[in-house]
């Protein structure tokens, strides 16, 4: 199974706090007042993987039992286990994209700010910021959107398991989706890393303008 790992909101608000405590520019504390609130807004997402990774730590577990199991009554009654998870899942990811999108949404609102920045400098860090963040928030929801389709593919899974008919090619191929599904995951998630380091790396773009005054 697979976890979100967030790519906190709170390593670009400490960054940003360094610009703004060494200038006086106005724009720079709105933009600051902003990320506060999206990284409020992002809550939700953060209490949500906790609860989500023990889900998926109980569901996997359930269809380990399964696979070790003979009697079709017993496999159909883990297997209602599992989907009642699953969904439960669907349900902690929906909560966790209403979450970023509302704190994507505000952080949107510097947008506007921009143009009002005098400070060229500063102007090029605020701008280098959006495009970061923009660029986070495109690969959160691919990666929810596979998610989302994994959880599919877990429940076409469990539903298949209680086929009296069942027959080994069926169930194969039905893994080999599932675990294709759950290989794109990684991959993406690994791109929201690779998002992770770029927003690290404008540290040094933030730290030149230490001297503003």
């Amino acid at each position: 199974m697979f976890t979100f790992k967030k790519i906190r909101l709170g390593s670009i608000l400490i960054l940003f706090l360094v610009v703004v405590g060494c200038t006086k520019v106005n724009p720079a504390e709105e933009i600051y007042h902003h990320l506060e609130k999206a990284v409020s807004l992002e809550a939700p997402f953060e209490e949500q993987q906790e609860p989500l990774s023990k889900a998926e730590n109980d569901e996997y577990e359930l269809y380990d039992q399964i696979l070790g199991l003979a009697d079709l009554d017993e496999i159909k009654a883990l297997a209602t286990q599992a989907e009642e998870i699953a969904v439960t899942r669907k349900s902690m990811i929906e909560k966790e994209r209403e979450s970023i999108d509302e704190a994507y949404n505000e952080f949107l609102l510097i947008t506007t700010i921009l143009e009002t920045i005098e400070d060229e400098d500063l102007k090029k860090a605020a701008e280098e910021l959006v495009t970061i963040m923009e660029n986070r928030y495109e690969t959160y929801i691919e990666l929810y959107n596979e998610y989302k389709f994994a959880i599919e593919l877990d429940l076409e899974l469990y539903n298949l398991i209680q086929k009296e008919d069942l027959t080994i090619d069926e169930l194969e191929t039905q893994h080999d989706k599932v675990n294709a599904s759950y290989e794109r995951l990684i991959v993406t998630k690994i791109c929201l890393t690779s998002s992770q380091s770029n927003i690290m790396t404008s540290n040094e773009i933030f730290t030149s303008l230490q001297n503003l005054k």
